[in-house]
């Protein structure tokens, strides 16, 4: 073998480490992120199938509904879980009515229905 290719292969490794090493990286500082993305679109979709049989639905049926949901990456140990209801339910509101899936049923109440 000459020297060209056996310092050609180390650097093939060497790059191929640093790219595996440098995903990882940022898929570990990204996890809470994608966790809590994972979990307001699975409630997100567990309202919305709500909304299907239901003309509206009110924060504390919201609460009750999406209480105790989690979500995973898949073959990841790390898991994210519902626990604080009524803080998780005020951002799941703020993310439906900016992404226009609902929209306020009654002005001054906490009331909503599907985006019409």
């Amino acid at each position: 073998m000459s020297v060209p290719v056996i310092f050609g292969g180390i650097f093939l490794f060497a790059f191929v480490t640093a790219v595996l090493v440098v995903w990882g990286m940022r898929k570990s500082y990204f996890r809470q992120q994608t966790l809590t993305n994972m979990l307001l679109s699975k409630s997100a979709d567990k309202v919305m199938k709500y909304l299907k049989t239901n003309p509206t639905i009110t924060e504390q049926e919201m609460r009750k509904l999406v209480a105790g949901i989690t979500s995973s990456e898949f073959f990841s140990g790390r898991r994210a879980v519902v626990r604080e209801d009524k803080a998780f339910t005020a951002q799941l509101i703020n993310a439906m009515l900016h992404d226009g899936l609902i929209e306020p049923a009654q002005k001054g109440r906490q009331i909503y229905r599907k985006k019409q």
